[in-house]
């Protein structure tokens, strides 16, 4: 009965969340005008597209590893696959932590202990969080630390509270847990050992190419599709730009898959290179690639378990 209520429930949140991706497309104001040719356009975001919807895959990968060093023990890749890319869908949701809640419930019905998913979930969140924060520092740090600092004198300063408040939150409920949880540090001491470090050192290669992908789609949207000039130099400020506009989106509270946050993060970083109008629409654009990568991901899901992952 408990595995119907959780099936069911999981029915009602993948349908929302569909009319919630809805809204967003419909809500989108393409300006078509900048585009000279449409049909190489729509080759471009096709092809991106599904380039994203490897992302997914691989993101899935990574919290695969995460979930096998919790349990001590190795989980077939279908079963992630499975309970990630279909709980992906659920951060188009109000609240943006609909994706958290919908792997914790897709995971029990697997036997997983709900601490446990919990745990991996705050350890994908701080290692995503510091890898978001590294690559523009790695990448363009001189030249995007300008940019950011033209961008700060124009953001409201509200947002920038709202976002730090979300990190003390994050960090806090991290801290209640493991004092709450005695046991905690018993269960998970193997957190302190060498194996953990190279995990670490895993998942910041894997989430650092699941965030540079996407910055790099949206080069490519700058350059290929509205004829943008871009050079080695831009081209690292632009993933750079991307990352911070991801990790802002990602812990901004209320913003379902960072829609708006992440568009007017890139805006106020990139207009002092491109156009204001330009920047909007290649943000638009790498919108639309994200959320038809999300649905790809989504749609092939059931496919590659039963015919590449069985």
């Amino acid at each position: 009965m408990r595995n119907k209520i959780i099936k069911y429930i999981g029915y009602i949140i993948t349908i929302v969340a569909f009319i919630f991706i809805g809204k967003s497309f419909l809500s989108m104001n393409l300006d078509v005008k900048y585009i000279k040719n449409p049909f190489s356009a729509i080759i471009f975001v096709i092809l991106m597209s599904i380039g994203y919807a490897v992302t997914v895959y691989i993101s899935s990968y990574a919290w695969k590893s995460i979930l096998e060093f919790i349990n001590k023990d190795s989980i077939p890749f279908k079963d992630i696959t499975g309970v990630y890319v279909k709980s992906n869908i659920a951060k188009y949701l109000p609240g943006n932590v609909m994706h958290f809640a919908g792997r914790n419930l897709l995971a029990s019905r697997l036997g997983f202990k709900q601490l446990d998913i919990t745990f991996c979930t705050i350890l994908e969140i701080v290692v995503l969080i510091f890898t978001a924060v590294i690559i523009p520092l790695i990448f363009a740090m001189r030249i995007f630390r300008n940019s950011l600092e033209y961008a700060l004198l124009k953001v409201n300063h509200n947002i920038i509270w709202v976002v730090l408040t979300a990190l003390a939150i994050l960090v806090l409920l991290a801290i209640w847990i493991i004092c709450k949880k005695k046991q905690l540090l018993k269960n998970y001491s193997h957190i302190f050992t060498k194996k953990f470090l190279i995990l670490l050192c895993k998942l910041f290669f894997i989430y650092s190419i699941t965030l540079i992908i996407p910055g790099i789609f949206l080069m490519l949207s700058l350059k290929f599709i509205l004829h943008c000039n871009v050079s080695l130099n831009m081209t690292m400020i632009i993933i750079s730009s991307y990352t911070i506009s991801w990790v802002l989106g990602f812990i901004a509270p209320g913003a379902p898959g960072g829609i708006g946050i992440r568009e007017t993060i890139l805006l106020l970083i990139l207009t002092p290179f491109y156009t204001n109008s330009v920047v909007l629409m290649a943000t638009i654009i790498l919108r639309v690639i994200s959320v038809l990568g999300d649905l790809i991901a989504f749609f092939l899901e059931p496919v590659i378990e039963s015919k590449v992952l069985s």
